[in-house]
């Protein structure tokens, strides 16, 4: 089983986020003194508070529990996670990066969007056939 690291994980966020102790508390519902012992690792939070917490700094709860954010500097170094479902209805993992292009892409007209389509077909194309020589 991968190694817990809640409490360095829900410490190394707070401080990228520059959070305080008493907001993270406030938004998640719980007392500063409770938030405290979490990050300190003399308590462990609730399903709840776990899933407020995920979603104050917007990544899974397993990147939270398993994650490692120690060496990060800034939040765009946080990598969030999303899921796409492909044609066939399976379940695709997205990084921010990815989701960040898709929500571009979303954000064009329709005829921008099929010249998009058409460059990565090109691409896809140029991709495969060195790849075979």
């Amino acid at each position: 089983m991968p190694e817990i690291k809640l409490a360095v994980n829900m410490h190394s966020l707070r401080d990228v986020y520059s959070y305080s102790q008493d907001y993270v508390s406030s938004q998640i519902h719980v007392a500063r003194q409770t938030y405290s012992n979490y990050e300190r690792g003399k308590k462990l939070p609730d399903i709840p508070t776990l899933l407020y917490l995920a979603e104050l700094y917007q990544i899974s709860v397993d990147q939270l529990l398993f994650g490692d954010f120690s060496g990060i500097h800034s939040t765009e170094d946080v990598i969030r996670e999303h899921t796409a479902i492909t044609q066939d209805d399976s379940l695709i993992r997205l990084n921010g990066a990815d989701a960040k292009m898709l929500m571009d892409y979303k954000s064009f007209p329709s005829r921008e969007q099929k010249e998009v389509r058409e460059f990565v077909r090109f691409k896809k194309y140029l991709f495969t056939r060195e790849n075979l020589s």
